[in-house]
């Protein structure tokens, strides 16, 4: 009962949409039923009770209907009644919270009704609210509303004359561009982590379009437009431009906009970390950073725990100990609950391993919860690592042993990064054959390592060759 629709809604509300929710139901404009109250009101009791289930569908249906035998069809059509009410509510609420779309919406009424004088109002009102938002992608989508509207208006009144035809041209070029263009970038990103695949269409020639067209003016398009060659051409100019565009338009840019922005330009420094561009680090450090300080990384006030982690090796990394060990504690109640002990305790263990404490590092390591695999892989690469360098080679050998079974029998789950342990397992392996005192042994493993693309921790087998 409690995964259908209605009681999905329903649990969803604020305390303050169920309280006008209730007004709405009362008013007799909206509703003029008596049994759809009475399902309301009985579910706010059942609510007020702090029951974790809603109790079984005959006993709402009694409260509802006292004298009358269940009926499953019935029982349905009263569900259905409150969930349209509900969602009434939250799509008036919606409007409410974005006057611009009220007026977008109320402008051909006026129209319909031949009112030119409130129509031409609400165009004036609409666009004095049009020029107080961000000027994202969003912003010439409105625009464009606004200027078509317009069109309809003054063709229905003046046949001859001057119409807003360049205005509508301009505004939808635009918004069709910079959405596009948005659209690539996600994709190109997405594309980097899971490596699925998508359908291009004609973005080639609009890239090709825009290479020094009069539109890279338009900060919107330019600002996509670079993000999007950065990741793909990789080029140092092209992420500059990305950067300095980015810097330029943070007023402009919408919190939810600035936070993929912020995440796009990061996988750019982590995708030249993986190509052993190690400048990247201090620039990836610094992005982290900035999204912390305008808490662009938050989402609904949640710091994701892949976040944290990456924010912790980046500073570890560039030797920041005392600052890692303060975000540490301060941000761990950033993270979803189940997520915050696990993750506390991994990179406490990763910043005692970096500064070579071993013996604080290892029982945090064993304290981490199994049930999350990402960070047990992980877990285990950082005791491999210890192991070696404190010459526990025994230790090492029954943990390469155990691990490779992990990753055999998780393969399904781990995907393509299977590959990627696997690899380390085999070059930590190489490294305890190897005789260190053999210097052109030495030296061919180190460029094989240095050509490698699909291995984890390749600096680190690097240090240990030194």
């Amino acid at each position: 009962m409690n995964d259908n629709k209605l009681f999905s809604l329903f649990n969803s509300l604020s305390g303050v949409e169920k309280r006008e929710c209730g007004k709405l139901l009362k008013s007799p404009f909206f509703n003029q039923k008596d049994e759809i109250i009475r399902l309301w009101e009985w579910m706010i009791m059942i609510k007020k009770q702090k029951k974790r289930f809603f109790p079984p569908v005959q006993e709402a249906f009694s409260h509802v209907y006292p004298e009358a035998k269940f009926d499953m069809v019935k029982w349905r059509h009263l569900q259905s009644s409150l969930s349209i009410l509900i969602e009434k509510l939250l799509v008036q609420r919606a409007l409410q919270n974005e006057p611009l779309l009220s007026d977008l919406h109320l402008a051909p009424i006026y129209k319909q009704k031949k009112l030119p004088k409130f129509l031409f109002s609400t165009f004036k009102r609409a666009e004095k609210q049009l020029a107080q938002i961000p000027k994202d992608h969003n912003y010439y989508h409105y625009q464009y509303q606004i200027q078509w509207e317009k069109y309809a208006a003054i063709e229905s009144t003046e046949r001859v004359g001057k119409k807003n035809l360049t205005n509508i041209g301009e505004s939808l070029d635009i918004y069709i561009i910079s959405s596009k263009l948005r659209l690539a970038c996600l994709m190109e990103s997405h594309h980097v982590v899971s490596n699925a695949t998508y359908d291009a269409t004609f973005l080639p020639l609009l890239i090709q379009y825009l290479e020094g067209n009069k539109m890279l003016k338009v900060p919107a398009i330019a600002l996509y437009y670079h993000c999007y060659k950065s990741l793909t051409a990789g080029a140092e100019s092209d992420f500059r431009a990305f950067r300095k565009t980015l810097e330029e338009q943070q007023q402009d840019i919408p919190l939810n906009e600035r936070t993929t922005f912020l995440l796009l330009a990061i996988n750019f420094c982590i995708k030249q970390l993986n190509y052993g561009k190690q400048r990247y680090i201090q620039e990836a450090f610094e992005l982290y950073q900035t999204g912390l300080e305008t808490k662009a990384l938050l989402s609904d006030g949640y710091l994701s725990r892949f976040a944290y982690k990456n924010i912790v090796a980046l500073a570890l990394t560039l030797s920041e100990f005392d600052w890692a060990r303060s975000f540490i504690e301060d941000y761990v109640v950033y993270l979803k609950k189940e997520d915050r002990d696990s993750n506390h305790k991994y990179n406490l263990a990763k910043l005692y391993f970096t500064k070579k404490e071993f013996n604080k590092a290892m029982p945090m390591l064993a304290q981490i919860d199994d049930n999350d695999l990402l960070l047990n892989l992980d877990s285990r690469i950082m005791l491999l690592k210890m192991y070696y360098e404190m010459g526990e080679f025994d230790a090492l050998e029954s943990l390469l042993t155990s691990f490779r079974i992990l990753l055999l029998r998780k393969k399904k789950i781990i995907g393509y990064h299977q590959q990627h342990y696997l690899n380390m397992l085999s070059y930590i392996k190489k490294m305890m054959k190897l005789n260190h005192h053999d210097k052109e042994a030495v030296k061919r493993f180190k460029e094989n390592v240095a050509k490698s693309t699909a291995i984890l921790e390749r600096q680190w087998i690097l240090e240990q060759m030194s």
